[in-house]
């Protein structure tokens, strides 16, 4: 799949069938189903505090809620195997054409550290196109940076939006670290639902410079 290309009118030009499909309806359906990519957050409960550690997500159609999908073929994985701890690479976004793309991650993260009256230091990073499918390759590779709100004495909950310029097969992954406790988590739905349909990674073709 690729953009369709935009072509101007000349004065008095002449339309027919070929051109207004080509410039007029090829473009509204591309605009119409842009390529776009949601993925629900996958449980991981112990993540080390101090270090930097990779988020992982439900393959698209299997979190059982129906709120995973792609426009486009080959965004983002498919198979039940990539559910596994030692495919980190499986959690990544691909980009398939290039563009300016709306990246959101928000979520839900837990720590086994109450601070009732201190802020967690949990950091959470946007990174593209990381050397390597790990949370330090990751935070190396990343863009944007976010600290989320914390909810609780132990919990910590938000997003962020960033808008970047990437190119098609550019990887676009996510990874946390948190400074304040010694182990940490992440859309633990066997704490509570909410915290898995709470964590999720989107990404969105906005358009061109």
């Amino acid at each position: 799949m690729i953009i369709p290309a935009i072509e101007t009118w000349a004065p008095r030009e002449l339309s027919d069938a070929a051109k207004l499909n080509r410039r007029v309806t090829e473009v509204h359906r591309f605009l119409q189903n842009p390529p776009a990519a949601r993925m629900t957050g996958l449980a991981r409960s112990n993540m080390a505090g101090g270090s930097f550690s990779v988020l992982p997500f439900y393959p698209v159609g299997t979190e059982g809620g129906g709120t995973s999908y792609q426009t486009w073929p080959g965004m983002v994985p498919v198979s039940k195997a990539d559910k596994t701890m030692g495919r980190d690479t499986s959690w990544q976004f691909v980009v398939p054409v290039d563009g300016r793309y709306r990246i959101t991650l928000n979520g839900a993260w837990n720590t086994n550290a109450e601070m009732p009256d201190n802020r967690h230091a949990l950091w959470v990073g946007i990174g593209v196109d990381p050397s390597a499918g790990t949370g330090d390759a990751v935070a190396a590779a990343a863009v944007d940076a976010f600290s989320p709100a914390q909810s609780t004495p132990h919990t910590l909950c938000g997003g962020h939006t960033t808008v970047q310029q990437l190119t098609a097969g550019t990887k676009v992954q996510f990874a946390a670290n948190c400074l304040s406790a010694s182990v940490f988590g992440w859309a633990r739905d066997d704490i509570t639902v909410q915290y898995k349909w709470g964590s999720f990674a989107e990404i969105r073709w906005v358009g061109t410079l």
